[in-house]
């Protein structure tokens, strides 16, 4: 970001954006706005179970918080840098309650689908100014690698306990778990959230073109890297109970995926950027493609439950590890500190298109296409990110 990256040499005095509490206030902040990400397989599972919808409102309703924090996100272009933040946050949280609070008891899916789309809108506008500030800070691959381990927490935590709450109760009580945790993030919020988002505004009208291609890049890899993600983890729990697998055993797996991806986040947050950008996209590319391609044989092997254990763990390490460098690599595009809400719209948009693209993937009972599919994404996701790298690097060694 230009004002964090403005203040890096300022070793003089500390710079309020990156005391710890503050750091922890937006770390919460982009972890309840990624609610429903994190807790996708469970509550597209709660949906097939207990709604009675077709394929198409399935994906639709599974999609429809995504859509909403695309476009919340989008939003920030015009107004990131202009408003009070802490302000905000507080207000989009307090929308993002209320639409958990009336999703309760909901089935009908116009009505459902609207309350989802309004808590997508009020979380997007606020993981926007979140990340943005992240962004801000001294510490850009640290803290987002932190992000990536409060995500994680948040995850690993909703995901084993929700299958365990009564079928009935189930889909409740994925907004109940949402609510608990946004009550924390909003006292936290209130007393340590940063007040103004820089010392000066930047007012020029915003254009993605206007980063060259290495933003191009960047945005499209971000793009593919979470159409994977929404078609492939929005269905892994139905690809794990087609395998043979027990709901409790599917919980369980996922849940100790995530706590064991915490290693990646951690590992990121360790590295940095002290190997480059490229060599951590290359490894993490061909690793988490070869996980997809195990994925497809979940039903040859004779332990489903342990394949699926060790499969999990290392695509979910690799997916916690590598999302820092991808903000990083998008943040490297930037010059006024006004491109980070890209990435949120980039990410959104796609992973609201993965649910909804991926219940026409299924074949009878067979989520296999949705695994072929995700490895022709990612391997596009990866080009574009190494593409954004190498121009980059040209037209810095070009300017020299």
């Amino acid at each position: 970001m230009g004002k964090g990256k403005e203040h890096m040499g300022n070793t003089t005095r500390a710079r309020a954006i990156d005391g710890h509490v503050t750091i922890l206030a937006m770390v919460l902040v982009t972890t309840v706005t990624e609610a429903m990400l994190l807790l996708l397989p469970i509550y597209i599972g709660a949906i097939v179970d207990f709604l009675p919808l077709d394929a198409g409102q399935v994906g639709l309703l599974g999609s429809a918080d995504l859509v909403g924090v695309a476009l919340g996100a989008t939003s920030g272009l015009f107004w990131l840098r202009k408003v009070d933040w802490r302000k905000t946050v507080l207000a989009a949280l307090l929308v993002f309650s209320i639409a958990n609070l009336c999703s309760l008891g909901v089935t009908a899916f116009m009505p459902l689908g609207s309350l989802r789309l309004l808590a997508g809108l009020a979380a997007g506008a606020a993981y926007a100014v979140a990340l943005a500030g992240l962004c801000d800070t001294s510490h850009q691959a640290r803290n987002t690698a932190l992000m990536v381990c409060g995500q994680v927490i948040f995850g690993a935590v909703g995901i084993y306990l929700l299958p365990l709450v009564p079928d009935a109760l189930r889909l409740d009580g994925v907004y109940y778990y949402m609510l608990a945790w946004t009550a924390i993030t909003l006292a936290v919020v209130w007393f340590a959230f940063p007040d103004n988002p820089a010392s000066e505004t930047v007012s020029e009208p915003v254009s993605l073109s206007g980063y060259g291609l290495p933003g191009l890049l960047a945005f499209g890899g971000t793009g593919f890297y979470f159409l994977t993600i929404g078609a492939v983890w929005g269905y892994l729990e139905r690809i794990a109970l087609e395998a043979g697998m027990t709901l409790a055993e599917v919980g369980a797996t996922l849940s100790l995926g995530y706590i064991i991806s915490l290693a990646g986040s951690f590992g990121a947050a360790w590295m940095g950027t002290r190997y480059g950008r490229a060599w951590p996209m290359i490894v993490t590319g061909a690793v988490q493609l070869f996980m997809l391609f195990l994925f497809t044989r979940l039903d040859h092997y004779d332990d489903a439950l342990g394949a699926f254990l060790v499969i999990n763990a290392i695509f979910q390490f690799f997916w916690s590890f590598i999302i820092a460098y991808q903000v990083v690599i998008f943040n490297d595009a930037d010059h006024d500190g006004r491109f980070i809400p890209l990435y949120g719209t980039a990410m959104h948009i796609a992973l609201a298109i993965g649910p909804f693209a991926g219940a026409f993937m299924i074949d009878g009972d067979s989520y296999r296409p949705i695994l072929w599919f995700g490895m022709v994404t990612l391997s596009a996701c990866y080009l574009m990110f190494l593409g954004s790298i190498w121009r980059r690097k040209r037209a810095v060694e070009g300017s020299l």
